[in-house]
């Protein structure tokens, strides 16, 4: 056990020496950094000029893709379209409205033909029907002091 224990000892002693050499022998010769405090008017002045450079590409390069894609033109063009499209259907809607208007005087006249003559009957004059609603009816006379008179009886003599 004896070698063990000198080994052991020995190993000690060269790392005790070589650490003692080591520290003995380095030699910093250099300065403390000093800490700056940052800049804040110059950190902005770069990022404004920064972002306005980037703006100002990307500017470019927008008004390149509209100058190339024609935009106004196609609008234009597409709203001409739109406008020939609606004055189009005005047209034609004037004329359905036309055609719908023919059509519902000659439906009127239709009806006003078929449609019974409401007349109101002098006084004295009685509408007697045979079966009420149906053919023709007949007028009576309730009093024949009533036709006396020449107006209310020129209404039977037309």
């Amino acid at each position: 056990m004896d070698k063990h224990q000198n080994a052991y000892h020995k190993i000690v002693d060269n790392a005790q020496k070589t650490f003692d050499t080591i520290h003995a022998e380095v030699i910093y010769d250099t300065v403390p950094i000093q800490q700056k405090k940052p800049n804040y008017i110059s950190a902005v002045v770069w990022t404004s000029v920064v972002a306005a450079i980037i703006c100002s590409i990307f500017l470019g390069f927008l008004l390149f893709l509209v100058n190339e894609s024609n935009i106004e033109e196609n609008l234009t063009r597409a709203a001409t379209s739109a406008v020939h499209g609606l004055e189009q259907m005005v047209q034609q809607q004037n004329e359905e409205i036309r055609i719908l208007r023919d059509e519902n005087k000659k439906i009127h006249d239709y009806l006003k033909l078929w449609t019974p003559i409401h007349r109101k009957l002098p006084p004295g004059v009685k509408e007697v029907w045979k079966i009420p609603g149906y053919g023709v009816p007949r007028y009576e006379l309730r009093s024949t002091e009533v036709c006396e008179e020449e107006l209310l009886c020129s209404y039977f003599s037309e």
